[in-house]
């Protein structure tokens, strides 16, 4: 009887063991590579494929592009990374400005402001771009064309606190897609173009 009574406590033992195995198993969280990566907007960025999923409006255009600036200005990242922040930009170009800045001409460019806002330990805080209603549409010769204003908030040294304001034409092209085809700085937000 004792060899029948120490079996069963064994087998309930094993069964307890099988299935607080099983429970284990099946209800535990499961860790990927993926729960480890964190996305920056840098990635998010590099990432966007503007061929598929370009921005609807031309707000939107600018507000992508400061991401754009926001990574070439503040973010670390390697020479392939800063080639395809580059190009990235000058997706949203129309084909005017891209004629008027050939490609290994903007890249030098940007890399030298890029160097000059480092060594004068300036930082993009935050920017902002007018709201909808803000948005300037006309037609320039025959072509849509839209004037949208944005501001930058910064930082140089420890103290020093300043906006920019920069004013951008987009033109609408043959695919309906609106490309940026000029920009200025101005002194505050143009009211009126």
């Amino acid at each position: 009887m004792k060899k029948y009574v120490k079996m069963g406590i064994s087998t309930v033992f094993v069964i307890v063991l099988i299935v607080g195995c099983y429970y284990y198993m099946t209800h535990r969280e499961t860790k990927t590579a993926d729960d480890d990566v964190e996305v920056t907007q840098l990635h998010q960025v590099l990432d966007k494929q503007l061929d598929n999923s370009y921005p609807p409006t031309p707000r939107e255009v600018i507000k992508f592009y400061n991401r754009i600036i926001e990574c070439a200005y503040g973010d670390e990242y390697n020479d392939e990374q800063f080639q395809r922040l580059a190009s990235q930009a000058r997706k949203l170009m129309d084909e005017e400005l891209l004629a008027n800045n050939p490609e290994e001409a903007y890249k030098t460019k940007l890399q030298t402001e890029v160097q000059s806002y480092q060594e004068e330990s300036r930082k993009i805080l935050k920017t902002r771009v007018c709201n909808t209603d803000e948005v300037v549409y006309r037609e320039i010769e025959g072509k849509k064309c839209a004037y949208v204003q944005a501001t930058y908030f910064m930082k140089q040294g420890k103290k020093d606190f300043f906006k920019t304001y920069q004013s951008y034409l987009l033109r609408q092209d043959q695919d309906k897609n609106w490309k940026i085809l000029a920009f200025h700085l101005t002194d505050a937000v143009d009211e009126d173009e």
